[in-house]
């Protein structure tokens, strides 16, 4: 009895020797990044930042058949505060990306690693380890996340949309935007948007606007979420 256990613990070593070598017990690769937006105004330069964090995951194309990838992103949006009180919000979407899954998971990979090629697993793990890695980097204009504010922050209805090359429209205030940077780091997440916007849900229900009638031309409010401001326990 005793050989047949040894020998059941031996081959159970090997099974489980063999799926580690073939990955199967390899955990998901994980990295954090620093968002950071300048702002210059006449009362002088004004920054903010937020700390997220990006999980990438294998997953299974239904069309091909084949394995392909995907990253999700932990975290909540930028919030910068104006010299007038109102306060400018760079939100978890990408501006060039209304409507798509695009968000700041992907556009880190597409800033801080030369060698992202559309792998989020290859490359949250290049990151992660910070092989070859450009940190910190200067974000550009196309990469830009969605800029918005609140005529009322207390409205999620009353949400506009905020030109980056003119922040004057929206923020009535004379303001440039000087750099928005990414790098890497190890510090915890971003928390506490939910203290400045308290109507914030549970992600990814319901809609800044949630009491309409489908339409050809949503405005702002009918397209955000509330996970465009925060996910995982950011909030």
């Amino acid at each position: 009895m005793m050989a047949r256990r040894g020998l059941l613990g031996v081959l159970a070593g090997g099974v489980v020797t063999l799926l580690s070598g073939c990955g199967l017990f390899e955990r998901d690769p994980i990295y954090r990044f620093k968002m950071t937006i300048q702002v210059e105004t006449p009362q002088g330069l004004k920054v903010a930042s937020s700390i997220y964090e990006v999980r990438a995951l294998l997953t299974n194309d239904l069309v091909t058949g084949g394995k392909g990838s995907r990253a999700v992103l932990r975290g909540e949006a930028v919030a910068l505060d104006m010299p007038n009180g109102k306060a400018l919000f760079a939100l978890l979407r990408l501006a060039n990306a209304v409507g798509s899954s695009d968000d700041l998971a992907d556009m880190s990979m597409r800033v801080l690693d030369p060698a992202f090629d559309g792998n989020c697993l290859e490359s949250a793990k290049r990151i992660a380890s910070s092989d070859g890695v450009r940190s910190p980097s200067e974000v550009p204009l196309s990469d830009y996340p969605l800029l918005i504010t609140f005529a009322d922050t207390a409205d999620p209805k009353s949400v506009q949309q905020v030109d980056p090359v003119d922040l004057v429209a929206a923020l009535d205030v004379e303001a440039k935007i000087k750099h928005v940077t990414v790098e890497r780091t190890d510090q915890d997440v971003s928390s506490g948007i939910g203290k400045r916007l308290g109507w914030l849900g549970v992600y990814p229900e319901p809609r800044l606007d949630n009491a309409f009638k489908p339409t050809p031309n949503p405005t702002l409010a009918q397209k955000l979420r509330h996970g465009d401001f925060y996910r995982g326990n950011a909030r």
